[in-house]
């Protein structure tokens, strides 16, 4: 008798469980709504701009502060979008189904990163042509090369037409397959 009073509110509660997490991990993302959207390095506009978002593009996302909402880009930094041009979303990463595609866009990506290097040790050198260190450039180097790396990266994606979150399954794919 006690067991049949308690099924249906098992039931319930495991269902209430189901729904509220199932909605809870589809909306990790945010979806771009306005055009040409500036994703920048802080919560304010005085912040630098990291890179311009097109309408459509989907990020993972990580929080919000006031009236921002914190993503997730290619250099792990949090980067943010402002809550008026974005909107919360459900998404699930779509890979594109040939390999030869895949290859193509981890290549283009690895050169995005080797010129984001290149460039941010141009112009934040860490040490002088002698080898030795310079002093208070390292971190400057490491923020201009993470703030380059997300903006060349992003235009990679927009090329080939692919949303920043296979980032992560197309670098895991080629460096598994030794590309």
């Amino acid at each position: 008798m006690y067991l049949r009073r308690s099924v249906p509110w098992i039931v319930f509660l495991a269902w209430g469980l189901f729904v509220t997490s199932h909605v809870l991990a589809q909306a990790k993302y945010v979806r771009i709504t306005g055009n040409r959207v500036n994703i920048r390095a802080g919560p304010s506009t005085s912040f630098p701009v990291v890179a311009k978002a097109r309408k459509g593009d989907v990020f993972e996302l990580l929080g919000k502060e006031g009236r921002w909402y914190r993503v997730r880009m290619f250099s792990m930094r949090h980067r943010y979008v402002h809550r008026s041009l974005a909107e919360v979303v459900a998404y699930s990463v779509s890979i594109p189904k040939v390999v030869s595609l895949r290859r193509k866009i981890f290549g283009a990506l690895l050169r995005a990163e080797e010129r984001a290097g290149r460039e941010a040790d141009r112009r934040y050198p860490v040490e002088e042509r002698s080898g030795r260190p310079l002093a208070g450039n390292t971190k400057r180097n490491s923020d201009y090369f993470s703030l380059l790396s997300d903006r060349y990266k992003l235009m990679v994606m927009h090329r080939f037409k692919v949303q920043p979150p296979l980032y992560d399954v197309l670098m895991g794919e080629g460096v598994r397959r030794n590309w």
